[in-house]
């Protein structure tokens, strides 16, 4: 009996267009215990955890200004892309901690709620926390290099050029980057993945047409977008082998 109900159980998951959870659940779509609850989502909640400390104790950070030792501490720590010339060392360095800061209780919200009370702590009780920090962190690789270069080159050719420019002077910071791979990693898992990139394409163009989100923003979520979707493939062909 004990067998059969084990086998009955399927992943809620597996029915839903998009495979999101509620952030109490397991992926059979039950309630945890505290204990359980915690073991399931570890990077998630240590991610909220730090983002909101480091907001309580320094504050807004600034993408421009640099001003205060609060706004210091976090431009220090945030991605420039002349680093990559510059400090090269550094600007590696920052691919890893600029996903803490944020510019505003706006920013950290967003990220908080659609991202990680959505689709990343769903990732993560789904797939496991190895495949999910290394997803998460890769896509700031991908854009660290991506975009590195690609401001680099036109700042060095056409550096009248506003796209360039204005994506050059300023610095970049966020958990964006990262929440928008794990999406990606979910589309390529995803039963009926063509129903989830509508959703993140619609939500893009409103993001980009409505509230007035930039360009350059715009472009780092899709470069991210696609290396969740290409790195998980690639960990489920070679570590998982499916």
């Amino acid at each position: 009996m004990g067998e059969s109900k084990q086998a009955s159980r399927k992943k809620h998951t597996n029915e839903q267009l998009i495979p999101y959870q509620w952030f109490w659940t397991n992926v059979y779509g039950e309630r945890m215990g505290f204990l359980e609850w915690v073991k399931s989502r570890p990077f998630t909640i240590f991610y909220l955890f730090v983002v909101f400390f480091l907001f309580g104790f320094l504050g807004e950070a600034n993408t421009r200004h640099c001003d205060t030792w609060q706004e210091v501490f976090a431009c220090d720590r945030a991605i420039w892309m002349i680093k990559m010339v510059t400090e090269p060392f550094n600007y590696v360095l920052s691919w890893f901690t600029a996903p803490f800061f944020h510019n505003g209780i706006d920013h950290i919200l967003f990220v908080a709620i659609f991202g990680f009370l959505m689709p990343v702590q769903s990732f993560e009780v789904q797939n496991g926390t190895k495949f999910t920090v290394i997803i998460f962190f890769l896509a700031y690789v991908t854009v660290g290099v991506f975009f590195g270069v690609f401001f680099n080159v036109g700042i060095y050719y056409w550096p009248d050029v506003d796209f360039f420019s204005s994506g050059f002077e300023r610095n970049w910071m966020g958990g964006s980057v990262g929440f928008y791979a794990i999406i990606g990693a979910l589309i390529y898992l995803a039963k009926k993945p063509w129903v989830l990139l509508i959703s993140l394409v619609s939500f893009e163009i409103l993001n980009l047409v409505v509230i007035g989100i930039s360009v350059h923003i715009s472009f780092i979520h899709i470069v991210s977008c696609m290396s969740g979707m290409l790195t998980s493939r690639l960990l489920r062909k070679f570590l998982i082998n499916e």
